[in-house]
């Protein structure tokens, strides 16, 4: 194993960059599918200069988890604690989130949403209680909703329903492929509250007359 560079260990920088590139790998390759000698290479480190910031591969993938989590869930909570209907907060929490999720940072939507499976010990536990905060946060938005009489009910099996159609679009959506980020969500809010799309506008058409006959 190469001997680390002086840099490679005191520089905090490379921490966060050992970070970025874990979730991009985990991202594409899958958390079993990367090597700590991999995160270094596309960090440009030595093979061992990992262990300097993280004492396991395991510790990587919890960092990116929280990093995922804790400040997207504070943004949430900022955005419902603001002004408005219930259904136009819930509608601005659907395009933050997706946007957190598909257009921030979308190699940290795949720690969020399931590479953070494979932690084990404490470091699941703390991950599973912070996802647990999530669901109790939307299990409030959609308790307001219902009381407004804009969804008929904020049960168990309501709440799953949409968080899976909301995480769910992680494994559809592409840039680029004709939906943008407040399309998908916007649309998301339509199913959720059962609102028709809007109509495209139309030209307003000028009744044709017939000519008058004349009277025989």
């Amino acid at each position: 194993m190469a001997r680390p560079r002086r840099s490679e260990i005191n520089d905090d920088n490379r921490r966060e960059a050992l970070i970025q590139a874990a979730a991009r790998l985990f991202n594409r390759q899958g958390y079993q599918g990367t090597s700590v000698r991999a995160i270094a290479s596309a960090t440009g480190m030595q093979s061992g200069s990992p262990f300097y910031h993280f004492a396991s591969k395991q510790d990587l993938l919890f960092e990116a988890t929280m990093q995922g989590l804790g400040p997207a869930l504070a943004q949430l909570e900022a955005i419902w604690a603001g002004k408005g209907s219930a259904e136009a907060r819930f509608r601005a929490l659907l395009r933050t989130h997706l946007g957190q999720l598909l257009g921030t940072d979308p190699d940290m939507a795949a720690m969020v949403v399931s590479e953070w499976r494979w932690l084990e010990g404490e470091q699941r536990l703390q991950v599973i209680a912070l996802r647990d905060r999530f669901e109790q946060f939307w299990q409030r938005v959609l308790e307001a909703l219902a009381a407004d009489g804009r969804i008929p009910s904020a049960d168990r099996t309501t709440r799953l329903f949409f968080l899976g159609a909301l995480h769910g679009v992680t494994q559809w959506y592409r840039d680029g492929g004709g939906l943008g980020i407040e399309q998908v969500a916007d649309s998301l809010a339509r199913f959720v509250l059962r609102s028709p799309a809007p109509r495209p506008a139309t030209r307003a058409r000028t009744a044709s007359r017939r000519p008058a006959r004349g009277g025989r």
